[in-house]
């Protein structure tokens, strides 16, 4: 019986550790990703979660050009409340080099994310250009 309890407590515990973050959220974080590097770009995700400093999607991966050396990059997206259809309303965009410009910012929502139809995880995946998914970590 006690060592029923204790492996019930143990997965418990492992399930709290594990990063949660909200599926309508991380695919819409990977949609803005191609925008941020030049077309043609390969992005190679290698791990996403929760950002240490708050709620959001934080999402590391590896930019590929051909002729060009593979370079690291983090995205971190922060979301406010929903749109009028039903998607999460991306509120802020950081990079590695810090926060997207506000100019830079309402250009990418304005011409990158109101344009596309709201996708679903995996088609957001396909769209990004997302070559491997690791998942979460």
């Amino acid at each position: 019986m006690r060592s029923g309890i204790a492996l019930a407590l143990a997965a418990l515990a492992a399930g709290g550790c594990a990063p949660v973050v909200e599926p309508d959220q991380l695919a819409l974080c990977r949609e803005v990703l191609p925008a941020l590097h030049e077309e043609g770009t390969v992005i190679r995700e290698s791990r996403y979660g929760p950002p240490a400093d708050g709620p959001g999607v934080r999402i590391d991966y590896l930019a590929e050009r051909r002729g060009r050396p593979r370079t690291v990059h983090v995205a971190t997206c922060r979301f406010d409340g929903r749109d009028g259809r039903g998607r999460p309303t991306l509120a802020a965009l950081a990079t590695e080099r810090g926060p997207l410009s506000e100019t830079r910012f309402i250009i990418l929502k304005r011409w990158w994310l109101e344009q596309a139809p709201a996708p679903s995880l995996s088609a957001a995946k396909h769209r990004s250009g997302l070559a491997e998914s690791a998942g979460a970590g």
